[in-house]
Parts: C-alpha cells; structure tokens; sequence
C-alpha cells in the first residue's frame, strides 16, 4: 500500500479494515455483524423502498444482529431494484455523484445505481484492495479494456482503484483490436483488465499481423465478465489458450453494478476472495434459505456501507458455490466459486438440467472450432429446444464430430447448426452490448 498522502480518492472507513482477511474467522464475522448492524440502521431510517419492507413484513431492523438474522429479511430481485429504482434511493439530489447502468445482460432494461461520494470512495477502495491481492502495485501500468464511459461501472472502478494503488494507469476503453494493439505497443502496460474472449481477439489480431503478444512484457491478464474457470477451479479451455497467448497468468473476478463489490483471486488463484468488510455472501436454495458449504445454490448479497442506494439480501441470479476448503495465502475469508451459470438461463434438455455455459465450455476445447452461441426455443410440448450455432474453420469437421466430443463432455447434446464465423461474430458481439452475448433465450 502506498502512503495515504498518495491517494486520490478519500479514505473511507473500510479502510481501517484493509487487512482484515488475514484475521481469524471468528473475528472476520463479529466485524462483519457490527458492519452489519450499522448497515441495518442506515437503511432503515433513510430507504423508502425498505421502510415499507420492514412494515410489510413486521420485521424490527434493531433484531437483526447476526448474520444469520438475515434470512427474516426477503430477498430483493433485479426485477424490485427496476421497478421501484427511485425508492431505493436513500440520500437527496444534492448528494448524489455518479450514475451507473447495469450492462442489462439478461435482456432486461439498464436499472439505475446512483452513487454518493462516499459509494465512489468505496467503490475505489474496493479495486484497489483487489489490485493487491492480485499483486499489482505503484511499480504496474494497468490497461484498462473496459468502458469507461456510457455510465457503466466497471471502467470506472478498475480505473480508479489503479489510481488509488498507484499504478499508472492507461484508459484503452473497449476499442477495436487494432487500437488496442497499438496502445499496448506505444503504452507497455505490465497488466490487462478485460473479458478474456476479448483478450484473445486482440492476441489473435496481433499473430495475424505477425507479432508476438507474449513480448509485450504483460505479466498479468484480470478477467472480467465471463468464468475462467471449471467447478473444479481449473482453467478453462479459452482462458488457457489467453495464458499461454500472452505468456501472462490470468486472473478470475466476479462482480456486479448492484453490489459494487469484487470478488477477486489472490495470487494461488483458486477462486474470489469475499472482502468481508465490503459485503455479505449467501448462497441460498429457491426459497431463499442458506445452503450448506460446497453446495451450489443462488448468489444473494448484502453490499455494506453504501450510501446512495443500500441493498438487503439482493439476489443476482448467478448459480455458484463456496469453497470449502482453506486458501493457502493465508486469508480466513470465504471464497467464491466460478459462475456456472444463471438462474433463468437454466435448460432441461432431455431429461437433464444443464446451463448454456456448460455446453460452450466443452466446445471450447474442440479444435478447429470459431465459437459458438446458443438458442433457446420451446416445443410444442413446452419442453426446451435447444439450438447450438458454431462455426468452424477446420473443413474436416463434421456435426458427428461435434455430437461425439459434446455426449463425452456434458452427455447431452442440442441441435447443431454450422454457421459462417461472421453471422456469429455479428450475433455475439452487437454494438449496442458491452458484453459478448452467447445465450439468445426466446422462450
């Protein structure tokens, strides 16, 4: 860390607990529970939406002390934060910083997050906590392949958090290959920040114009918006043709707009550390109760200390697990797994529950093959049709190729349908998307 005369932004009080994961486990949840109970307070005297919460459902805010109260509160949807965006709301115009938009990834409309200073300053120390976790500091310059504009959040919190760290920081945006080729040959940052598909792309534009990525002197690629691992916590087949491309380690992180927090890998990389002073993690069944360590279930989140627009118990809609087992760096805080998918993206396919990240995971170690999408339909039956879109670049594959390396991998196996690799770079990558998109559901 660097000297505090060396921040940019303000000190927040998250800050005096900047090493907390390294304290016991007994002592991380007793912080986390005062954290809590303030957050409670807060959002109790200043939030329209859970005042009328708390009087719905007879709930006394002051009973809430531990976390295991939170379950008498009820989950809040993306659907709720929409439809009611405005009485979330919990501090007045005049104090208002920022605004944000979700990427809208599942089809819905952008929600807005509004942001006090204060929620800027959080947001900052956020990224910077995981800069350092990863190992990047004041000596790294950090490329940033994230939108900074257009109000979304990302951008904005991996840049700042670089600042705060020390780093020299290079806004590359989310531009075209070649724009990004040349920044990073004029700029020599030591790390990426970007969706590690299109990390790939800019390598892959790079070799086609004969030169070399792995001589960039990148050290270290962290990869947003898409898992790069397997349940198992093994690189995946993508994420390690990004590794061996740029001759880089490859970093997981899982975040989101609403809870404006990071889950980040430290340096074993075997899943996110929890910044427990940060936020609280659930993982919860369909009914919203807690599910036992290791078992997979929803991601609900309880992000502390924000001001502008505090949340309960929001429910992402992301399917994951805790990991249950110790991390070697030493940290006592929880770990969360990779994404192994949504929850309204889930598929039952002849009999078998499966998500589209699953069936595109296995494909992605098929050779030859350009990338892929998925279609979801219904049947007459009202069963799920499922439609897999690839294209191929070897001539020698066949569909019966595809079939028998999918039935291997994941068992089940969709329609398939050979596409041309620009029909699929125009389906999976539309412009007014910030994300690549490889799951159309039109059920």
């Amino acid at each position: 860390m660097n000297n505090l005369d060396s921040k940019l932004i303000k000190e927040t009080p998250a800050h005096s607990y900047n090493h907390i994961e390294f304290d016991s486990k007994e002592s991380i949840q007793a912080t986390q529970e005062k954290l809590l109970i303030e957050h409670i307070s807060y959002v109790a005297k200043h939030s329209p939406y859970y005042k009328n919460i708390f009087q719905k459902f007879s709930i006394d805010p002051s009973a809430i002390t531990t976390i295991h109260d939170l379950i008498k509160i009820p989950c809040t949807s993306k659907k709720d934060l929409t439809c009611h965006n405005n009485e979330f709301l919990a501090v007045e115009q005049k104090d208002l910083s920022d605004i944000c938009l979700t990427s809208a990834t599942t089809g819905d409309r952008p929600t807005v997050i509004f942001q006090s200073s204060d929620d800027i300053a959080r947001l900052t120390y956020n990224e910077e906590m995981a800069f350092e976790m990863m190992g990047i500091n004041k000596n790294d310059r950090i490329m940033v392949c994230a939108a900074i504009d257009r109000c979304f959040m990302a951008g904005l919190a991996y840049y700042l958090g670089g600042l705060n760290s020390g780093s020299t920081m290079i806004r590359a945006g989310s531009g075209s290959p070649a724009q990004q080729w040349e920044l990073i040959k004029t700029t020599r940052p030591t790390a990426l920040v970007g969706v590690p598909s299109l990390i790939r792309k800019l390598g892959q534009f790079a070799l086609q114009s004969n030169e070399d990525p792995k001589h960039m002197g990148i050290k270290k690629i962290i990869g947003i918006g898409e898992p790069i691992r397997s349940q198992e916590l093994k690189l995946l087949p993508l994420p390690s043709e990004v590794e061996t491309m740029w001759g880089a380690k490859l970093y997981s992180t899982y975040a989101s707009s609403e809870m404006a927090t990071a889950f980040c890998e430290c340096e074993e990389r075997c899943g996110g550390h929890l910044r427990p002073e940060l936020l609280i993690l659930e993982i919860v069944d369909d009914e919203g109760n807690p599910v036992p360590s290791g078992e997979k279930g929803e991601i609900v989140v309880t992000p502390l200390g924000i001001k502008g627009m505090p949340l309960l118990r929001f429910r992402t809609g992301d399917i994951s697990f805790i990991v249950p087992e110790p991390c070697q760096c030493g940290r006592n805080t929880l770990r969360l797994g990779p994404i192994i998918g949504r929850k309204n993206q889930m598929l039952k396919l002849k009999g078998t529950t499966i998500f589209p990240s699953s069936i595109l995971s296995a494909l992605d170690s098929f050779g030859g093959v350009e990338g892929a999408y998925i279609e979801a339909r219904k049947n007459e039956d009202e069963t799920d049709r499922v439609l897999l879109y690839t294209a191929i670049s070897d001539p020698g594959i066949t569909i019966k190729n595809i079939v028998d390396h999918l039935r291997a991998k994941v068992r089940v196996v969709p329609e398939i349908i050979i596409t041309e690799k620009e029909e699929l770079e125009r389906k999976t990558f539309p412009p007014e998307k910030r994300k690549k998109t490889t799951f159309f559901d039109y059920r």
